[in-house]
């Protein structure tokens, strides 16, 4: 068989494309991660939004990149099985984990945050309800002086 028949010949240069650019996405996935932790911590919530909406367009497309490449392998069978222990599965395996890790610590700063928020709100309500009470009682007793 002529190498350049192979299928996986004839799919090297998308495969590598493909590999590449979702190494990528992953490693931009996981600056991502990092800046939302930072944001998280210092409460920047503007920040995290930009983040999650970055986060949200890297995850999209990890998604088509993961659809594509299990595309490819049902089309190209046991031939497109890479090897578990290649360099480029450590890295990726690594860069995933560290991106999980970093969300760990990110989740908790988050909770803290909208709990903390939650406290905030509560106090404002009844802060509002004694505003809106005095307020009330105020017309009241002006209505009856004025009625005197």
């Amino acid at each position: 068989m002529n190498k350049t028949s192979h299928p996986i010949h004839r799919h090297a240069d998308f495969v590598l494309d493909l590999l590449i650019a979702q190494c990528e996405d992953l490693e931009g996935l996981l600056a991502l991660a990092r800046r939302e932790e930072e944001a998280a911590a210092a409460r920047n919530f503007d920040e995290i939004l930009r983040v999650v909406d970055a986060r949200a367009t890297l995850g999209e497309r990890l998604e088509t990149y993961h659809r594509q490449i299990a595309d490819l392998r049902r089309k190209l069978g046991d031939v497109a099985e890479p090897p578990a222990q290649s360099e480029l599965s450590r890295r990726t395996a690594a860069t995933i984990i560290e991106i999980q890790a970093t969300d760990s610590r990110t989740r908790p700063l988050l909770l803290a945050a909208r709990n903390d928020l939650v406290r905030q709100q509560q106090r404002l309500d009844r802060a509002r309800q004694g505003v809106t009470a005095y307020l009330q009682e105020s017309a009241t007793a002006i209505a009856c002086d004025h009625h005197a």
